[in-house]
């Protein structure tokens, strides 16, 4: 401490609260001391109070004179000598400093009468560099002191990350650039659902060579993948989703059944699918491959073919088909298993009564069979297994979650899932099919069987929310699960989005990192509030007022609540601002810069 002046000293401890008396040499703003001069007296601002074998860090909460209401000036009586009252710092301990590490401690107290001082260099670094200060991951620089923030591999990622912020504030750009850092790392596994077609931008070589249209990879060939779901589009190889492979629960999330009706006439379907054939002219299925007998409009001819058929399939005497059956197929498996039962002369009849407790659920799969904009994405129509041995809707999950999330034998360390073709009011039964059985897969494959893979949900408010089922209004959902146990089978999920408060509570309460760039919706605020534990009234109105480009960053991975300025991404993802600049231009528009 002898290579600085102290600047006051402590006069009061109330519980937390730490009162300074200022010393009257000081005066300013700042303070100098052999490495330079540092900013203090500043609310949010740090010092440190000497504790002899320790150094305390006082974060300030206000500052007041000891008369505030008094008007001081110099008179007669008084001419030479300083007008000015007594001023008081107050501030709280959030902790101390030891043998060049910072211990986060907000129950410490410093001695009566311990000296402040303004922070140096090496401390601020030690203080708001973050935990691991020689982390591989750079966050960004600290906003006051230019300290790098950085971080560690397992401190940012063996727990979720919120990163939240209203639209052009900056969080596409600081997730591409922590991603970049990531997917250089050779053992890397990064899956992206990327929403609005973005990112596959970041992963180029640099500005100058798109600039120079070499769209080159910036990773090692093999090491990056990029798919679209939908049709070809983007230089990327297009994938449909199979019907099928999303098994039980993803298709219960897609076709969204009641509890105590709809979902058992589901599972029958669904469970018998693979030992029935679809007829496209008869618009009926059949178990033979011949003869449709099982129709999804009750009608009333055929009733004893189809209840034969329905309990051979009951009965487990059903033989497997060559090819999966249309979508159209499970319609009719539900309406024949619910509806068939004996009249009052004991003939088999299909009941009105009870087709009409699933005609709702009969109604939603012709609804998406029908649905052009869902087929681009979904595969309706059936197909070959996948192994081209015998149907095994298992398998075809398997596969489907190798292929998007990435297996042990999977070279690639970045895989781009482009879902912008998938239509903005699908979303949530889409991709809450997929985490349904990603959800599935991972949990029965068990632990230590999965590839330790980071899963960033861009976008979350659009499928991250509860979505209504046929009797409570909402249902569970898979992504709650991955949340609160996914990390101890591998799973670390990154969540973005401009609205947490339409984001599943659940989710963001397991998030052990948050990163808030500028939000203004009170309602915003009051969720993270509400979910982050590091977050205190004061904190959360900064969020408000943020530059843009500035975060707040909060959690397990810094020391304390920090604002940096993000880290630049190289090359950013394609998400800047319209170019209306261009509408003042003469001549030809450039089309290049919309």
């Amino acid at each position: 401490m002898l290579s600085r002046t102290a600047i006051g000293y402590v006069v009061q401890i109330d519980g937390g609260q730490v009162t300074l008396n200022l010393l009257d040499h000081h005066r300013g703003q700042m303070a100098s001391h052999y490495q330079g001069v540092t900013p203090v007296g500043e609310v949010g601002g740090l010092l440190v109070l000497d504790g002899g074998y320790r150094l305390f860090v006082l974060k300030i909460s206000g500052l007041n004179f000891s008369e505030p209401k008094e008007i001081h000036r110099p008179s007669a009586s008084n001419q030479g000598q300083n007008g000015q009252p007594l001023r008081h710092l107050h501030g709280t301990v959030i902790g101390w400093v030891e043998a060049g590490r910072f211990v986060s401690d907000n129950l410490a107290s410093p001695p009566l009468g311990a000296e402040a001082f303004p922070l140096t260099g090496e401390e601020s670094q030690i203080v708001l560099g973050g935990p691991e200060p020689g982390g591989p991951i750079t966050l960004g620089t600290e906003y006051k002191t230019g300290n790098s923030v950085r971080t560690g591999l397992n401190r940012l990622l063996a727990q979720h990350i919120a990163v939240l912020g209203s639209s052009g504030q900056g969080k596409s750009c600081f997730t591409a650039a922590v991603l970049q850092q990531l997917a250089d790392m050779p053992n890397s596994r990064i899956v992206i659902f990327d929403i609005n077609g973005e990112y596959d931008r970041a992963f180029r070589k640099s500005e100058s060579a798109i600039a120079a249209g070499d769209m080159g990879c910036r990773l090692p060939e093999g090491a990056y993948q990029h798919t679209v779901i939908g049709e070809d589009a983007d230089g990327a190889e297009g994938y449909r989703i199979p019907y099928y492979a999303l098994g039980r629960q993803g298709l219960n999330r897609l076709l969204l059944p009641s509890e105590k009706t709809q979902r058992p006439a589901l599972s029958f379907a669904i469970d018998n699918l693979k030992y029935v054939h679809w007829h496209a002219a008869q618009r009926g299925a059949s178990i033979d491959g011949v003869n449709p007998v099982l129709f999804d409009d009750c009608r009333q001819n055929g009733a004893a073919d189809a209840d034969r058929a329905i309990n051979a399939l009951r009965e487990r005497q059903g033989q497997l088909a060559q090819n999966w059956p249309h979508m159209a197929a499970l319609s009719a498996l539900v309406a024949e298993s619910h509806s068939l039962a004996p009249n009052n002369r004991g003939a088999i009849e299909r009941n009105g009564f009870q087709y009409g407790n699933v005609s709702p659920l009969i109604t939603r799969i012709h609804r998406l069979v029908d649905d052009e904009m869902l087929r681009g994405v979904v595969d309706v129509s059936g197909g070959a297994s996948v192994n081209g041995g015998n149907l095994d809707m298992r398998a075809e999950g398997e596969h489907l979650v190798d292929k998007i999330f990435g297996c042990a034998d999977s070279q690639w360390r970045v895989h781009v899932v482009n879902l912008r073709q998938v239509p903005q009011d699908l979303m949530p039964l889409v991709l809450g099919s997929m985490l349904e059985l990603y959800s599935q897969v991972l949990f029965r494959r068990g632990q230590g069987n999965n590839p330790a893979t980071l899963l960033v949900l861009e976008e979350a408010h659009h499928y991250l929310r509860p979505v209504p089922d046929g009797d409570s209004g909402t249902s569970s959902l898979a992504y709650e699960r991955l949340a609160k146990e996914g990390r101890k089978f591998g799973l670390a999920l990154w969540l973005s989005t401009q609205r947490p408060s339409e984001v599943s509570p659940t989710v963001l309460s397991q998030c052990n990192t948050w990163v808030s760039f500028r939000l203004t919706s009170e309602q915003d605020l009051r969720v993270i509030s509400s979910a982050c534990e590091w977050a205190d009234k004061r904190e959360v109105s900064r969020i408000a007022g943020l530059p843009r480009q500035h975060a707040l960053v909060m959690g397990g991975t810094v020391a304390l609540p920090t604002c940096i300025r993000s880290k630049n991404a190289e090359p950013t993802p394609k998400s800047e601002d319209g170019r209306f600049d261009s509408w003042a231009l003469n001549g030809e528009p450039n089309h290049d810069l919309m």
